[in-house]
């Protein structure tokens, strides 16, 4: 499987299933009946506006482990990913926060995801919660280990909110994260729903024969722009109601936004 196979037509508009906070998390609310109806309302609502792809994110968990999720998380990210899975006949991907590979690449193949975002793939970074290394040698391992080689691998670059330890270019990044094995790349802003400076993907972009995507700030506004010089783009934050990225997916907005994503 390769990302041009998953998306054979067109730059892919990936949108953001972002999980209300889960069990065991700090602002865990009690209700797991609201998580589910959550995440069922906003995969749903991005599949009618015609997106191409869902990621399912466990967003809300902040401050995010580094490393992998409770027991009682992982069966819960699971059991959501696959009802998902049955809801809407798009590709799916997850994403566990921060950096979990283990528990993304096992989601993915429990699940039939297509594929997992990897925060930190090739770069030494440092966060708020401490330093968080690379995972590529380990992820593709495990993947292998599975037989799960069909789950992409879509993989950050010197993402949101780190910095890397060892300074280096984002083309080095790029070319580290090619060699390592990634199925496509991401770009980001410094931060959730900040622009990503699409000088940095087209710098990505030169430097390696992969897909770039860009992974945060695209809008209804800016997203022909976008498009022009990356690969595809994830989108969260503005397809929300009032553009708030705690709020549930707007379908109104969300079909604005695809339609200024499509012409």
């Amino acid at each position: 499987m390769r990302f041009t196979d998953l998306f054979p037509d067109r730059k892919p508009i990936i949108g953001m299933v972002h999980l209300l906070p889960l069990p065991e998390s700090p602002d865990f609310a009690g209700s797991l009946e609201g998580i589910y109806s959550r995440a069922l309302h906003d995969a749903t609502a991005l599949s009618d506006a015609g997106v191409d792809a869902l990621i399912v994110e466990n967003f809300s968990d902040e401050p995010f482990w580094i490393g992998e999720p409770t027991a009682a998380q992982l069966a819960l990210m699971a059991a959501i990913t696959a009802l998902i899975r049955q809801q809407v006949s798009l590709p799916v991907g997850v994403n566990v926060q921060f950096n979990a590979w283990q528990a993304e690449i096992a989601l993915a193949y429990a699940c039939r995801a297509d594929f997992v975002r990897v925060e930190v793939f090739v770069d030494t970074v440092l966060m708020a919660q401490g330093t968080v290394q690379p995972c590529s040698a380990q992820i593709r391992r495990y993947r292998r280990a599975l037989g799960a080689d069909r789950v992409l691998l879509l993989a950050d670059i010197q993402t949101k909110y780190t910095q890397n330890i060892i300074p280096q270019p984002l083309r080095q990044s790029a070319i580290d994260a090619q060699n390592a094995g990634a199925d496509a790349l991401i770009v980001t802003g410094a931060a959730t729903g900040q622009a990503t400076p699409l000088d940095a993907v087209a710098e990505a972009k030169q430097a390696v024969r992969l897909p770039v995507l860009v992974g945060s700030g695209t809008h209804q506004q800016n997203v022909a722009e976008v498009l022009s010089v990356a690969d595809g783009a994830i989108v969260g934050s503005s397809l929300k109601e009032d553009g708030d990225v705690l709020k549930p997916v707007s379908l109104e907005r969300s079909r604005h936004f695809m339609s200024a994503a499509r012409a």
